[in-house]
């Protein structure tokens, strides 16, 4: 039986656990992770005999007086997480169903779902984020980098920087908030800054963020996030001055990151954002796509659902 759950409903040890147990297993899906990006956050749980066979994590916000489903800022995706034996396809529509039965509107919701057909209620987009394997030894993984990146490298490291783990995510916003922040349309919020720093603290808390900055003439030009969990690395936020830009400190930081975990089995998940620039820089690594999507449901009543579809159409317009 299919229940809709809130997260206060069952035991956040057997959830995580079940999480644990998962083929799809992510850092994002544990219930440590979703209490910080989303408090309100509730569960579908497929569950047979007193047996959980599979579960989705449902973000959750207050709108409109409603619950409605947006996926989380720091939380790429999620979706159904099954037991071993369970095939994700035989139970994908069921759960999506159940969504559309239970909630008006779906903001977004991402994930690494499966085959094409989804219920048609269901808007969906295919997005992409680059994949690195861990799989071999450093000078094996190099050669897999593009000549462009290998040469840039070998600058990087002729101009001396200065490698240094941290606990302190400060810099780091700094450097985002004098260097970033103003390219971003619409601005960023205090909250995200503030939800980044709850953020880093959890993965900390258990032992699974790695903080490392760039420092020329002792002074911080380059920082990156990384969550590190689960056999995968997410690089999670990163930021850089003009001066690390030009000396390359973030290819230094990400090579310093594949040395320590090479032949380690890892994923290394770059989050391709949709900027195509970026995308190929990670893609310049020897990283490859791996496709997933984002879905999106309206069943408002009117005239708010014509107000989103507007609202929506408009974001896409100016993408």
């Amino acid at each position: 039986m299919l229940h809709l759950l809130p997260h206060t409903a069952f035991s956040l040890s057997r959830w995580d656990t079940f999480i644990a147990a998962s083929p799809q297993r992510v850092v994002y899906a544990y219930s440590w992770y979703l209490e910080v990006v989303s408090p309100q956050w509730q569960a579908l749980v497929l569950e047979e005999e007193g047996i959980w066979k599979a579960v989705m994590p449902l973000p959750i916000q207050p709108k409109w007086g409603l619950n409605v489903v947006k996926q989380p800022f720091y939380c790429q995706f999620l979706e159904i997480f099954t037991a071993p034996s369970v095939e994700p396809t035989s139970v994908q529509n069921a759960f999506l169903e159940t969504i559309s039965t239970h909630f008006r509107y779906v903001s977004s919701y991402s994930g690494r779902f499966l085959g094409e057909q989804f219920p048609p209620q269901f808007e969906h987009q295919h997005y992409y984020t680059h994949l690195f394997p861990l799989d071999a030894p450093y000078p094996t993984l190099r050669q897999r980098y593009s000549p462009d990146r290998r040469m840039n490298l070998r600058r990087a490291l002729n101009i001396g920087w200065e490698l240094q783990k941290s606990q302190d995510l400060m810099p780091l916003i700094t450097l985002f908030r004098a260097h970033h922040a103003d390219h971003i349309p619409g601005g960023v919020a205090e909250t995200a800054y503030e939800l980044l720093q709850n953020i880093t603290a959890a993965l900390q808390n258990h032992q699974a963020a790695r903080l490392v900055y760039a420092l020329k003439d002792g002074n911080i030009e380059t920082g990156a996030l990384f969550a590190i969990h689960d056999q995968r690395i997410i690089y999670l936020f990163n930021a850089a001055s003009p001066i690390g830009r030009k000396g390359n400190a973030r290819t230094l930081l990400i090579d310093d990151l594949i040395q320590t975990y090479a032949n380690s089995g890892y994923i290394f998940d770059f989050e391709s954002p949709e900027k195509a620039s970026i995308a190929s820089f990670y893609a310049s690594f020897g990283a490859k796509a791996e496709r997933y999507s984002v879905l999106h449901y309206n069943n408002l009543p009117f005239p708010l659902k014509q107000l989103q579809a507007y609202r929506r159409k408009k974001v896409n317009v100016d993408k």
